[in-house]
């Protein structure tokens, strides 16, 4: 078996050998600072010393399955692999947070389908879900454009889900879910677009083929230089992601985001996240959190 460089530096990074244990690893001041840096830098998530303690816990199992004794170690090891490392993508998956269900913030989708959607009648539809975790958001959105197609409102749809945690990506593609998360989807819904699993000890879900290929997973850091999603969206989702950066990445980013929304297209963003004193120029508050691009 051939060993990579990568754990070849790993390895020569480890200050002790044996199985580390908790009792022992701490992420001091300056380990934190230099993780923290690295990570606001690469990923644009914030995280003040306040939230010192919960990055030393999400990344202790990280440290205990690579042999690490020391965060220390740990942060020379990353450092030196950079910010397209594995190690780099493999960090933030652990830290960020993935928590999202389905129709999620019921008045949003409900504004959606009685206000902000009839402007664009007619017409095929696309809408992003920025920062979609395991994609439980894009499959929502694709069950209400469905039935607004079945009813002639709409010539077709594509939504659009990006992430910075791969393996959480993965997981949207496959589009399998644990059933007790699906109460939140109307009835109706859940028979035609929802196939249910045979394993009565593990009862799953999964999205309908002819759903799944009305979505689009891609990964893309909204921080990053790579922009490779389409400049012709007529909706944006950009909820509860927001509040993991700091106000001067939170500009950037949406910026960002409605530079990708057609002229009248609408910016929706999470009922704890305001850009009252920060509105980027060319948008206007319409409702609270909800926003459209000047035509």
């Amino acid at each position: 078996m051939k060993v990579t460089n990568a754990f070849k530096n790993r390895d020569a990074c480890i200050m002790n050998k044996g199985t580390p244990s908790s009792d022992f690893i701490r992420l001091n001041n300056t380990d934190f600072n230099r993780l923290s840096t690295f990570i606001y830098d690469t990923f644009g998530i914030y995280l003040p010393e306040k939230k010192h303690y919960l990055l030393q816990n999400r990344l202790l199992p990280r440290l205990q399955k690579l042999g690490y004794t020391s965060f220390s170690a740990y942060a020379d090891f990353v450092l030196q692999q950079g910010e397209h490392s594995d190690e780099a993508f493999e960090m933030i998956n652990v830290v960020s947070t993935n928590k999202t269900e389905f129709f999620r913030e019921k008045d949003h989708f409900e504004l959606l389908q009685k206000e902000l959607l009839p402007d664009f009648f007619g017409r095929y539809i696309k809408i992003w879900s920025a920062g979609c975790s395991s994609g439980e958001e894009v499959y929502s959105l694709a069950m209400l454009l469905s039935e607004e197609k079945q009813l002639d409102h709409i010539t077709d749809f594509v939504v659009y889900g990006n992430d910075i945690s791969k393996r959480i990506l993965a997981k949207a593609v496959n589009a399998v879910y644990p059933y007790r998360t699906v109460e939140a989807i109307p009835q109706n819904y859940r028979r035609k677009y929802l196939l249910r699993s045979k394993d009565k000890t593990n009862p799953t879900v999964r999205i309908v083929p002819e759903l799944r290929v009305k979505t689009r997973f891609v990964w893309e850091n909204l921080v990053g230089k790579q922009d490779t999603l389409p400049s012709d969206f007529q909706i944006i989702f950009c909820r509860n992601t927001l509040i993991y950066f700091d106000k001067e990445t939170q500009y950037a980013v949406v910026s960002r985001l409605v530079a990708h929304l057609v002229p009248g297209g609408y910016l929706i963003l999470g009922p704890s996240e305001s850009l009252i004193t920060q509105i980027p120029k060319g948008i206007t508050m319409i409702y609270p959190t909800v926003y459209q691009k000047n035509t």
